[in-house]
């Protein structure tokens, strides 16, 4: 039953608008409340899912092993492979020496001592990981054997960090530029080949080539023997995707650094490796792919003023202790080109 207020005295009146005006009031009041709880409640959700994404994404966050954080600290300059003639050694210790010509970087078993030159070196020994670095100057190569016995070749303008000796569970080294690898067997050790961009192999004992040049779009590994893993972990805050791929014998893995993506094939993989031996062989390859090895052993850049043919293959070999001139005019009786080298420029021409 609704009250009359017709019939109502006018005290009774006021006090009937008063209690109802309270009643508005207290309703308002406890819906702002409510709002205020809400909105509460909604910062509160919002913090504690900001929270939830930043533990998420540390968790996911990729683990820097100490070689690779070594690696950061001690990044080199594409000029430094210029500067120099000769290929150095780098010890832990900061000491260079200097590695001859045909001369093996040799480590006995405890990693202790290393034989350069025909002379040992001995090596402060610490608890904690000592790291050496070979560098690989422009139109010189190198060899390593490694404390475990693994062998190594490097080539042209390749920088390569590794430990005095494998005394983890895992065996790591870090490779800049070009290498050959023949993996002492050890299943209990694994042994990992990392590079730049997220790249790792992952090897038990096999012989495969990884080519990792900053300046190149891709990133190749090869397999001659055995079998490898191949691992990238992509890059991008909300991208955390890893990519695999299992390796046999015959097969190339490319990493489009740009694309992120892999791309496996089977191909003919044995002219990869033949730089290992002194010399560059060709297999029915496209004058620029030849070209493209050229300029980086030789560190000189080719420019084309002749328009070049894009079915048209190659094969053949060239020497690595041939000199430039040598090389260039090699070229002109294979291809039917003039090739113009200009020495200061340290470019040359093909008309």
């Amino acid at each position: 039953m609704y009250p009359n207020f017709k019939i109502l005295p006018k005290k009774d009146k006021a006090d009937l608008k008063a209690r109802i005006a309270e009643s508005i009031a207290f309703e308002k009041q406890r819906n702002r409340r409510k709002r205020l709880r809400t909105l509460s409640w909604s910062v509160a959700a919002v913090l504690f899912i900001g929270l939830g994404i930043s533990v998420v994404f540390k968790k996911e966050e990729k683990e820097i092993s100490p070689i690779e954080q070594f690696a950061k600290s001690n990044i080199t300059d594409g000029s430094s492979f210029e500067k120099s003639d000769q290929v150095k050694l780098v010890l832990s210790n900061q000491e260079s020496v200097t590695v001859g010509d045909s001369s093996t970087i040799a480590y006995d078993a405890s990693g202790n001592k290393v034989k350069v030159n025909n002379k040992q070196i001995k090596q402060t020994k610490s608890l904690e990981a000592q790291y050496n670095t070979v560098l690989v100057p422009y139109g010189k190569r190198a060899q390593l054997s490694l404390a475990d016995g693994t062998l190594v070749w490097l080539n042209s303008g390749s920088k390569l960090i590794y430990p005095t000796s494998f005394d983890k569970g895992t065996r790591e080294v870090f490779l800049e530029g070009e290498g050959i690898f023949d993996v002492a067997h050890n299943a209990a050790k694994p042994f990992f080949v990392k590079a730049a961009n997220n790249y790792s192999v992952r090897v038990l004992g096999t012989l495969f080539n990884v080519s990792c040049y900053a300046k190149d779009a891709k990133v190749t590994t090869a397999l001659l023997r055995g079998k490898v893993q191949v691992v990238y972990a992509k890059k991008g805050f909300f991208n955390n995707d890893t990519l695999q791929g299992i390796l046999k014998p015959g097969m190339i893995a490319a990493l489009d650094k740009k694309q992120q993506t892999i791309k496996m094939t089977v191909q003919n993989v044995e002219p990869l490796f033949s730089w290992r031996k002194g010399y560059y062989e060709f297999s029915q390859e496209k004058l620029p792919l030849v070209l493209d090895k050229l300029t980086r052993y030789y560190n000189v850049d080719f420019v084309m003023n002749k328009k070049v043919s894009q079915t048209e293959t190659y094969s053949g070999a060239f020497k690595l202790n041939d000199d430039l001139d040598k090389v260039v005019k090699t070229l002109e009786a294979t291809t039917g080109f003039e090739f113009v080298y200009n020495d200061k420029t340290r470019e040359i021409t093909i008309n």
